[in-house]
């Protein structure tokens, strides 16, 4: 099922910030359903030339934290010398959108070099507890992922 837009997720809210300014900020979210922390547990990459790369996650071992406005990916790899205890190997987060199923990420730090002219953009789905998220990172690579919720 498509996540629903609920109008008022998209209202300007008031918040207060010291000094008695006050911001203007977008709720990011159409509902709560995809708030929470999620597991990959599948992912498919298909190239401009035609190629698919297809992974699960006995080899990607991949977080996704969504708040109500703000994200944060986990990539842990397993290191044999340590008898394959996983390490964090790449971190990302910053803010997002979500508007009628069209997710955008902001990236505000990584890990890795280039996260700011990242361009990601998903159409995100949630259907039976699992969400759903095909879309593009800036290149012409179409990444399909479906995660299940771990909290």
């Amino acid at each position: 099922m498509l996540i629903g837009t609920a109008a008022f997720a998209q209202m300007p809210k008031k918040k207060s910030i010291p000094g008695n300014k006050t911001a203007q900020y977008k709720v990011s979210s159409d509902n709560a359903a995809h708030i929470g922390t999620w597991k990959l547990i599948s992912q498919k990459i298909t190239y401009a030339n035609g190629q698919i790369l297809t992974s699960d996650s006995s080899a990607i071992f991949l977080r996704k934290i969504l708040t109500p406005k703000d994200f944060v990916v986990i990539v842990e790899k397993k290191i044999p010398e340590l008898n394959n205890k996983k390490i964090v190997a790449v971190a990302s987060g910053g803010t997002y959108t979500l508007q009628n199923g069209n997710y955008q990420e902001f990236t505000k730090y990584a890990s890795f070099d280039g996260f700011d002219k990242m361009n990601i953009n998903y159409k995100l789905t949630i259907k039976d507890g699992k969400l759903h998220t095909i879309g593009t990172i800036g290149g012409s690579e179409i990444y399909e992922e479906l995660y299940e919720r771990t909290d």
